[in-house]
């Protein structure tokens, strides 16, 4: 303890009597207990999907050349030989089998879940398909797969009340801060009809800081394997934000997982875009990563490349508005008479710069019109995100 004194004088009856008492006392902060959240590996039902931004790590073809491929799990290797039949299909591909072995276990891939043994007998549940099919050059016709694997288990816990899932993103067998991802509480559901239903979980990259219904805990350690979270509450200055998803053309709403993110926060966070709903975050700035919005029949896709940021102050609220397509963007060429457009220059962007794709509505799709030197023709109605 340290402390700063002064010297005060008190006079009783004629006696001087000299007290020297502390002007400032340094205590220091009471000391916070990590918190350990026990982590369990399992297994991803077969009707719910936990999806990433971005191509997946385990995407990858296979040829006559070169029918192996190796991947590398819990740092062993597993190499991939792809079966290719007699007969292939040009356009959707025929189911074909990939032979997995590692040095102790050998394994088929055929869409179902596998379980490796890693370091320490530690269990890794994969998935893992091939579809064969014919190139469409005329010269070679050479014959190819193409192999997606993707983790079929997860590492779930607790935090308070919260139920969080850590989800492989690279699929190197370990986990790691800034590399994997993380998925927080119930899917979304979708049923297209009353016999068809899907779950989806939108994984959220894993940041140095985490935001659940129980408050706002950094991340000081990540067992390797996936098996212990270690968290400390955060005790800093928080702000609150909430996302109000756009409404389709005939005035449905929209809601599902909108992912947020903050590097100058070092915060990733999900909202469901549904209004009234908000989330404590670290102040920063922060622009949406990826979203899904479903609303009845309709599907709408969001990112937020090329958006400028929401400033996010200390104890304030910001909303984040999403308006809905106000505006297209594209290049246009008169090429034999005709309009060229160029794809990839075309957006279809909101008031926040926010880019839609998808369709908004089927049963009430929207009326396009070209204008040219005051004149407008109707060109039709388009689907559009």
């Amino acid at each position: 303890m340290m402390f700063h004194a002064r010297r005060m004088v008190f006079v009783f009856f004629g006696v001087v009597v000299a007290i020297v008492v502390p002007s400032c006392i340094a205590v220091p902060p009471c000391a916070v207990e990590p918190i350990k959240v026990p982590l369990v590996t399992t297994a991803i039902p077969s009707d719910t999907r936990y999806i990433l931004a971005g191509k997946p790590p385990g995407l990858f073809d296979q040829d006559e050349e070169n029918p192996t491929k190796t991947l590398t799990l819990g740092g062993i290797e597993c190499v991939v030989k792809a079966e290719m039949p007699g007969k292939a299909s040009i356009k959707n591909g025929l189911p074909c089998k990939l032979l997995c072995k590692t040095p102790t276990q050998e394994f088929t891939a055929t869409g179902q879940s596998m379980e490796f043994t890693l370091d320490h007998g530690r269990k890794y549940l994969l998935t893992g398909e091939g579809f064969f099919y014919s190139d469409t050059d005329p010269e070679n016709k050479k014959k190819n797969v193409r192999t997606f694997f993707k983790p079929a288990g997860v590492q779930t816990g607790k935090i308070g009340q919260t139920s969080i899932a850590l989800y492989d993103s690279n699929m190197d067998g370990f986990y790691t801060i800034g590399e994997d991802g993380i998925a927080f509480g119930p899917p979304m559901i979708i049923s297209l009809d009353w016999l068809f239903t899907k779950k989806y979980h939108y994984v959220q990259p894993l940041s140095k800081y985490i935001s659940t219904s129980d408050g706002i805990f950094e991340i000081r350690n990540l067992a390797k394997d996936g098996s212990e979270l270690t968290l400390l509450p955060y005790n800093g200055p928080t702000a609150s934000l909430e996302v109000i998803a756009p409404q389709s053309n005939s005035g449905q709403k929209y809601f599902g997982q909108i992912i947020l993110t903050s590097p100058d926060a070092n915060l990733n966070v999900t909202v469901s875009g549904k209004a009234g709903e908000s989330v404590a975050v670290i102040p920063g700035e922060y622009k949406i990563l990826i979203a899904d919005l479903k609303a009845a029949r309709s599907t709408m896709y969001i990112s937020g490349a090329g958006m400028s940021a929401l400033k996010v102050k200390a104890g304030e609220k910001q909303v984040m508005v999403l308006s809905g397509p106000k505006r297209l963007e594209f290049q246009a060429a008169m090429i034999g008479g005709k309009i060229n457009i160029n794809p990839e220059t075309f957006h279809i962007k909101g008031q926040a710069g926010e880019i839609y794709s998808g369709v908004h509505d089927r049963s009430n799709l929207p009326e396009v019109y070209l204008n040219v030197d005051g004149k407008s023709t109707l060109l039709g109605k388009m689907e559009y995100g």
